[in-house]
């Protein structure tokens, strides 16, 4: 037979107890403020002793609000929305809000499956990444159904967001990288249709190229969007005119690169330059460190909070753009000749 649930104390048993009447043990943990301060340190002590929780969904729900906010994203194998997961939860849990996960897989079916599980529970509002926020049926039903809710690293003019400015981070690095003696310039990706933000970075590292006089920004498009192919970097590299430099959308497609370049027999940075995007902790301990810009995942997580614990209390929405920065790790330095061939190396 299972074990027994453990005995959880009502009102009805702290009240007589601390010698109080239920509605006193009620304002004690509801309007705290209205109470003696002996006779609620009393009831307090009764209940501690005793392992009383109350009862706040039932509160909640009575008041009209569960307290609870909904916070969906693409995946937590990748640091940046894990750290922005850890932002939000801690200043929900300041606020006296709790969080409820979600995890889309960058698939829009997903997404909008998530979005009404979350709803059904009756959050109070939601913190969502979407993949593209232009043309997207999530938000269009968020908006119908009047739930509020704040984008986190998406950019839009039609909902509030919190992110970094992608293009403007993208063509300072591009600038960086021309800097460098980098004159051409791959910038590797997942698909696009999946992220605006890797797109708005292609559109500030092209924008950046045709204003330096620089040839055009090559695209390389992988399959995902953290996982590098090596048949494409070995095409891509076998051109005449390859490029001196990658500029990946993201650190840890960065890594996966890297690792593909060195069963190429290419090292880093001597025969190519890598960076990447996000500023993830790891991108830090490799040998060398990455170059990357940096974005600040945990204060966009917690913005996004305080952003939508804001319009819960009736404030309007104002997006916020966080800065961003460039860390001049040792994965791109200066040129100092040409990019070798793969297949002469190979053979």
């Amino acid at each position: 037979m299972p074990d027994k649930l453990p005995h959880r104390p009502s009102i009805l048993e702290i009240a007589r107890k601390a010698g109080v009447s239920p509605a006193t043990v009620s304002r004690a943990f509801n309007q705290p403020e209205l109470l003696r301060p002996e006779t609620r340190a009393r009831i307090e002590a009764v209940a501690q002793r005793s392992g009383f929780r109350p009862n706040r969904v039932g509160r909640s729900l009575r008041a009209g609000r569960t307290r609870t906010i909904g916070l969906l994203l693409p995946t937590l194998t990748n640091p940046v929305f894990a750290d922005c997961f850890e932002g939000a939860e801690q200043h929900a849990r300041a606020a006296g809000y709790s969080v409820m996960m979600g995890i889309t897989g960058y698939d829009p079916s997903v997404e909008a499956e998530s979005v009404q599980a979350l709803i059904d529970h009756q959050i109070d509002g939601l913190i969502l990444t979407v993949g593209n926020p232009a043309r997207n049926a999530t938000l269009r039903a968020l908006d119908a159904a009047g739930m509020p809710h704040v984008l986190a690293y998406n950019e839009s003019g039609t909902h509030p967001f919190v992110s970094v400015d992608n293009r403007a981070a993208a063509h300072e690095m591009v600038a960086r990288l021309a800097a460098l003696g980098h004159s051409r310039i791959a910038f590797v990706s997942g698909p696009l249709t999946a992220s605006d933000r890797a797109r708005r970075r292609l559109q500030g590292a092209q924008a950046c190229a045709r204003e330096l006089g620089l040839p055009a920004v090559t695209h390389l498009a992988m399959a995902a969007h953290t996982e590098s192919s090596s048949p494409s970097l070995r095409k891509l590299l076998a051109r005449s005119d390859a490029p001196t430099a990658l500029f990946c959308s993201n650190d840890l497609l960065a890594a996966s690169v890297i690792a593909q370049l060195a069963a190429l027999r290419m090292r880093v940075p001597d025969d190519i330059a890598v960076c990447g995007f996000d500023g993830v902790s790891i991108g830090a301990l490799m040998v060398p460190p990455l170059s990357t810009v940096q974005q600040p995942s945990r204060e966009i997580g917690a913005r996004a909070c305080a952003l939508l614990l804001a319009r819960l209390g009736g404030d309007a929405p104002a997006s916020v753009r966080l800065p961003h920065r460039i860390v001049d790790g040792g994965t791109a330095t200066a040129v100092a000749h040409p990019v070798p061939s793969t297949r002469k190396r190979s053979s």
